[in-house]
């Protein structure tokens, strides 16, 4: 136990709500400066983490109340305004002014006093952690040189002096890293680090979102050189301990334009009625070793990130293209999984191993699905492989319909692909057909998830697992109060909830016009999936031990599950290697679940960008669409194509409307817009660098 954490214990065990410094030592037996000194420090420590706050006034130490305080990050506003979102959630949002702010900005992890007498709104009084270390901007340089945020929720320009401005010039895209946070009114002081060029040459939307959040378009020169020396080829005859899977019929299925080719599936009919199911995984740790700079990298990458014109992988083309792709015909390493199945679906053995494969194909989702409807071209085109993709499918029938009986929750979201032209520009965006194919690669890769985690689950060791927790009561309370409106109600104790009330939630409202709006406020009203060391289950696919094993390429938790299994495979596992794993598997987590959070984040950015982009051809059109969004400023309107704009309050009929929240609602006397109402709206303008859209009112539909 380390000093800081012995006077957390003493603290918080005793009965006093406040210290005096001189109280601190008497409680302590402080009987020499350094050790004074130590206490302070660890003190104030305390302090940053927000479980206690230091009174300047009384000049004492008290332990965090929730009645008088809150910790959380600020969401900014463009007007110059900020809302606390409380971390703990137990507190509604506060709203603090520009004259409370007091040098915080937006998303800066903070400590707010709640304001006495008030409506829910507060005074930062301590910034425990800076939010935005640097941001991508526009370079302003009519006077001096400022650059302005791109997220008009940083509402502060960026001062540079003269000799920090890398030679940008007035109206290029920039990247700035902020050197000197604001005192009072001031604002922050930083260098530009990359010029990034102006908005309307190719490829410059894209790069300046990835660097808005973080994400590097190029490796490390010392990762490229480590890939350049990874060899391209497999000599199958230095691998002879692993299992030989070259003469068996395996291939992969995906996406037309993939290339990072993660699994590949075989399959095999047994005497006695049951399937063996392949799932063969890239081996990516065979080349990818713990701590090698190409490693580090793809830690701190945690994942790769898709935009609709660009791939930012989180490993070098070298591996995630080349030695690691289970490119057609050409041999390959692998993990693999095999599952014996039963005629109910149940997984009655299976066998991880390494082994090594040759593809006899290299499959598209759209193939697989023609020879699953009968094409004849399709089937005489694949006959080699014809009998085995046709049972995969009954396969999958089975493994899906043995899902729902257990409850697992089918959200159907609108997924789009962007069709661009010679300069990358969005000429069209056209519905993402998820086939029959696409769900059963999906049934799969999932029963191979479950398999791996149960295998190691039941030998305790350190493991990445995929969780999803059950939904917080009260949120499904609310969501309850929603589903009503549609004659939909959740009929089971909140308190208690299994994931097939939900499911049948979904089926009630499968083909209805809201199906995708029940779903949207379903999934908000839910747990976000992490990755976590410990198996708490997974609610949202009604699994009791899941964990992600299937795309080591692109996600580094299934990397880490890999390592894992190669221990037990090898028989490394003793006490040394478990201690070395325990620590390693915890970061893991939790840096793969941050930075899955801030791909979701990126990718939902490109994906806005290129949409407001589309929709500038659109001005003046008119078009039905559905409410997919009620505020307090306006209504949000989505289009067929997933398109969203924003119906301003004061462009909304004239009355006066109350914002309904719990109801996701504006109701007016003559007017009441509520989410999944049809409208007919005029596209009125689009502004690529806000991502944002105006949509003006035309009718009811």
């Amino acid at each position: 136990m380390t000093f800081k954490e012995k006077v957390k214990e003493i603290i918080f065990n005793h009965e006093k709500t406040s210290f005096s410094t001189k109280q601190l030592y008497d409680l302590f037996g402080v009987n020499n400066k350094t050790l004074g000194e130590e206490l302070i420090k660890a003190m104030d420590s305390i302090c940053d983490d927000g479980e206690m706050t230091f009174d300047p006034k009384s000049k004492k130490y008290k332990k965090f109340d929730d009645n008088f305080f809150v910790i959380g990050k600020l969401q900014g506003n463009a007007r110059g305004f900020a809302f606390c979102i409380d971390e703990k959630a137990t507190s509604p949002d506060l709203f603090i002014s520009r004259a409370h702010l007091n040098g915080a900005l937006h998303m800066d992890r903070v400590l707010v006093k709640k304001i006495p007498h008030s409506r829910d709104e507060g005074e930062v009084v301590k910034i425990l952690q800076r939010g935005v270390t640097q941001l991508v901007g526009t370079c302003d340089k009519k006077h001096s040189c400022f650059v302005v945020p791109d997220d008009d929720k940083f509402f502060k320009d960026v001062f540079v002096p003269s000799h920090k401005t890398m030679g940008a010039k007035h109206g290029q895209k920039v990247l700035v890293k902020i050197t000197d946070y604001p005192q009072g009114a001031r604002n922050p002081e930083g260098e530009i680090i990359n010029v990034i060029g102006y908005l309307n040459q190719k490829g410059n939307d894209i790069l300046s979102v990835a660097l808005q959040h973080g994400i590097n378009p190029d490796f490390p020169e010392s990762v490229k050189q480590s890939a350049k020396n990874v060899p391209q080829t497999v000599d199958i005859k230095k691998h002879k301990n692993r299992r030989d899977f070259t003469n068996m019929t395996v291939f992969t299925i995906d996406g037309a334009d993939a290339r990072d080719l993660d699994d590949a599936v075989s399959i095999q009919q047994n005497d006695d009625g049951t399937v063996t199911l392949g799932v063969h995984i890239a081996d990516v740790s065979h080349y990818v070793k713990q701590g090698s700079a190409i490693d580090k990298e793809a830690f701190e990458r945690g994942t790769s990130v898709y935009f609709p014109d660009k791939v930012f992988p989180m490993l070098p083309v070298e591996l995630s293209n080349g030695i690691c792709s289970l490119n057609p015909k050409e041999y390959r390493l692998t993990i693999s999984c095999l599952m014996t199945i039963d005629k109910k679906g149940r997984v009655i053995d299976s066998d991880i191993c390494e082994g090594i494969i040759k593809t006899v194909e290299r499959m598209t989702y759209d193939d697989v699905t023609d020879i699953i409807n009968g094409d004849e071209q399709a089937c005489e085109k694949y006959t080699h492989i014809k009998n085995d993709v046709l049972a995969m499918s009954k396969l999958a029938e089975l493994l899906v319909e043995k899902r729902q009986k257990q409850g697992a929750i089918n959200f159907e979201t609108k997924e789009v692909k962007f069709v661009m032209d010679e300069k990358g520009k969005v000429v069209d965006i056209v519905p993402y057909e998820r086939t029959i194919s696409h769900k059963m690669i999906e049934q799969f890769m999932i029963l191979a998830n479950e398999t791996v985690a149960e295998y190691v689950y039941h030998m305790e060791l350190p493991f990445a697992y995929r969780v999803h927790e059950k939904p917080d009561a009260e949120k499904l309370n609310d969501l309850n109060g929603f589903l009503k409106t549609f004659g939909l109600y959740i009929n089971e104790s909140l308190e208690d909830i299994h994931s097939s009330s939900l499911q049948k939630i979904m089926q009630q409202a499968e083909g209805m016009p809201y199906e995708h709006i029940v779903g949207r406020v379903m999934l908000r009203s839910m747990q976000k999936a992490k990755y976590h060391h410990e198996n708490l289950g997974h609610f949202g696919l009604a699994s009791d031990c899941y964990c992600h094993f299937t795309s080591p390429i692109r996600r580094y938790p299934d990397l880490v599950v890999h390592r894992v299994l190669k221990l037990v495979l090898h028989g490394s596992v003793d006490d040394h290697t478990i201690n070395r794993m325990n620590g390693f598997v915890q970061d893991a987590c939790v840096q793969s679940s941050e930075r899955e959070k801030i791909a979701d984040e990126a990718e939902r950015d490109a994906d806005d960008m290129k949409k407001a982009e589309f929709a500038q051809r659109l001005v003046g059109m008119e078009f039905d669409g559905i409410i997919s969004g009620v505020t307090s400023f306006g209504i949000f309107v989505e289009l067929p194509n997933t398109v969203e704009g924003l119906i301003r309050l004061e462009y909304l009929p004239e009355d006066i409307y109350e914002y309904d929240q719990k109801n996701y609602s504006l109701i007016g006397k003559n007017h009441k817009f509520s989410l999944s109402q049809q409208v007919k709206i005029r596209v009125v303008s689009s502004d690529v660098l806000s991502r944002k859209i105006d949509f003006d009112l035309v009718d009811m539909v």
